[in-house]
């Protein structure tokens, strides 16, 4: 969380650019386009490593067991990581 003065000079920096650009000001403060849902890619990376333990063990290949196990750790590190952001 930010602190007071960071907030305060984060306002400041907003209103410099909002006086002397208000052009940029107004493409930065727009929306932001998000081109994947950070969920979608997370259950994404989650039926990938699935998929791929499954199709390695009916297989009996252990490149693609290994390869699911490593998909599998980064859904892990990406579901531990992930953080909701509230404005």
């Amino acid at each position: 969380m930010d602190s007071s003065y960071e907030k305060q000079q984060l306002r400041q920096i907003e209103n410099w650019f909002e006086a002397n650009d208000p052009r940029l000001a107004e493409a930065l403060s727009g929306p932001v386009h998000k081109t994947a849902n950070r969920r979608s890619v997370r259950v994404a990376v989650d039926l990938l490593a699935l998929a791929l333990l499954v199709l390695g063990i009916t297989t009996t290949s252990l490149f693609l067991v290994f390869t699911g196990l490593v998909c599998g750790m980064i859904g892990v590190c990406l579901h531990t990581t992930y953080r909701k952001r509230t404005r």
